[in-house]
C-alpha cells in the first residue's frame, strides 16, 4: 500500500481545493442572490465524492485481472449507456445525460474508463502485432470507434477528441507505427478544414466557436476567465474573495481554473498543474517496474486522460484553445466525472500495491 501513498496524497490535495473553491463560489454566489449562506453545491459535490471513494474503494479491492475479463462487457454496457440519452428528452439541446429518480449521469465519463481497459486487454492480447497495420493499429482503432462517434454526435466534441488523441498516443505508446498515428493526425486535420469550410458535422455553435476562435476573438464566457486571472495576479485575491467568478458560466465545471485564478492567483495555477504533472510522472514510473502488457496499458491511458483534459482545461481558461466543456480531474463539480476518475484511480491502486506480486 506504500506504492499508493503519494498517489493518494496528491489526489487529496487536488479534491481538497476543489472543494475550498466550490464552497467558496456557492456561499459568494448565495450571498449575492438571496442574501444566505446555503451551500448546495458544495454538499451536493460532497455526497459525489462519497459516492466515488465508495467506488475507488470497491476497485481497489478488486484484484485488476478482473476488468480484462469483463473489458467486453464493459464494452457493450457503455455502448448501451451511451445510446439511452438518445431515447430520453434534450437538456440544454443534447443527449449527453441520463436522468432518473432526480439522479443524472454523463455515460461519456463512464466510456472514458471503459475504453482505457478495453484498449488495454486488446494491447495485452495483440502485444506481439502492435506493429502491424491492421492488427497493430487499425482493428484497435475500429474498435474504439463507436464509443468515441457516439459521443460525438451526442454532441460532445471536445471529449470525442481528447478520447481519440488518448486511443493515438496509448497505441503509439505500446508499438504502433508512428507513421500510422501521424497521417491520421493529419487526416483529422484535412477533416477539421474541410468541416470548417463546409459546416459538415459540426453544429452551429461548434463552427461558432472554431471560427470565432481562429479569428482571435473571445467568447464572454473565456474573456471573464481572462479577466479573473488577470484580477488574481500572482497572488490571488484570497479564499472567498472576488466577483469575476460569479459571472463566469460553468465556473465550478469547465471553468474552476478561472476561480483558482482569481482566489490564488497564477501562483496557485503553477501549483495545481505542478500537482498534476507530478502525479502523472508518479504513475508512469510505475509503468517502467511492470512487464504485464494490460498493467502498464492501462495507467498509461489513465495518465494520459489526465494530461489531456488538464491541458485542454488550460487551453481554454487562458483562451489559447477553443471553447469548450471539459472538467478538471479531481476538483471540477460534476458528479460523473469524480465519481468514474476515483473509481479509474481505484484500479491503478490496485495495481501499484498487488501488481508487482506477478510482475
Amino acid at each position: 500500500m506504500s506504492n499508493a501513498v503519494p498517489i493518494l496524497l496528491i489526489v487529496s490535495i487536488l479534491i481538497s481545493v476543489g472543494l475550498i473553491l466550490i464552497a467558496s463560489f456557492d456561499i459568494a454566489s448565495q450571498m449575492s442572490v438571496f442574501g444566505s449562506t446555503s451551500s448546495n453545491l458544495f454538499y451536493s459535490h460532497i455526497v459525489k465524492l462519497l459516492i466515488g471513494a465508495f467506488l475507488m474503494t470497491v476497485t481497489m479491492m478488486m484484484d485488476y485481472r478482473i476488468h480484462i475479463k469483463f473489458a467486453q462487457f464493459y464494452y457493450f454496457l457503455a455502448i448501451g449507456l451511451l445510446l439511452m440519452p438518445f431515447f430520453l428528452p434534450e437538456i440544454n439541446g443534447s443527449n449527453r445525460w441520463i436522468t432518473l429518480a432526480g439522479f443524472t449521469f454523463q455515460p461519456s465519463e463512464f466510456a472514458k474508463i471503459v475504453l482505457i481497459i478495453s484498449l488495454s486487454t486488446y494491447i495485452s492480447h495483440n502485444k506481439e502485432h502492435m506493429r502491424e497495420f491492421y492488427r497493430g493499429f487499425l482493428k484497435p482503432l475500429l474498435l474504439s470507434s463507436p464509443l468515441i462517434i457516439l459521443i460525438l454526435i451526442e454532441p460532445d466534441l471536445s471529449t470525442s477528441l481528447i478520447l481519440f488523441f488518448l486511443v493515438l498516443l496509448l497505441l503509439y505508446s505500446h508499438g504502433t507505427r508512428g507513421a500510422y498515428v501521424f497521417m491520421t493526425v493529419l487526416l483529422i486535420f484535412v477533416l477539421f478544414y474541410l468541416a470548417l469550410k463546409t459546416g459538415f458535422l459540426l453544429k452551429d455553435y461548434q463552427l461558432w466557436r472554431l471560427r470565432t476562435f481562429l479569428q482571435g476573438d473571445h467568447p464572454d464566457q473565456v474573456s471573464k476567465a481572462i479577466q479573473a486571472l488577470r484580477e488574481g495576479g500572482w497572488a490571488g485575491k484570497g479564499v472567498g474573495l472576488g466577483e469575476v467568478k460569479l459571472a463566469i458560466p460553468a465556473i465550478v465545471s469547465d471553468f474552476i481554473l478561472a476561480a483558482a485564478g482569481e482566489e490564488f492567483g497564477i501562483i496557485g495555477i503553477i501549483i495545481i498543474t505542478t500537482l498534476f504533472f507530478l502525479l502523472v510522472s508518479i504513475l508512469l514510473r510505475f509503468v517502467e517496474k511492470f512487464q504485464d502488457a494490460f498493467v502498464t496499458s492501462y495507467i498509461t491511458g489513465f495518465s494520459f486522460l489526465i494530461i489531456l483534459q488538464v491541458l485542454v482545461n488550460l487551453g481554454v481558461v487562458t483562451g489559447t484553445l477553443p471553447v469548450t466543456g471539459v472538467t478538471l480531474p479531481f476538483l471540477s463539480y460534476g458528479g460523473s466525472s469524480i465519481m468514474m476518475m476515483l473509481a479509474g484511480l481505484g484500479i491503478v491502486i490496485n495495481i501499484v500495491t498487488h501488481g508487482s506480486e506477478e510482475n
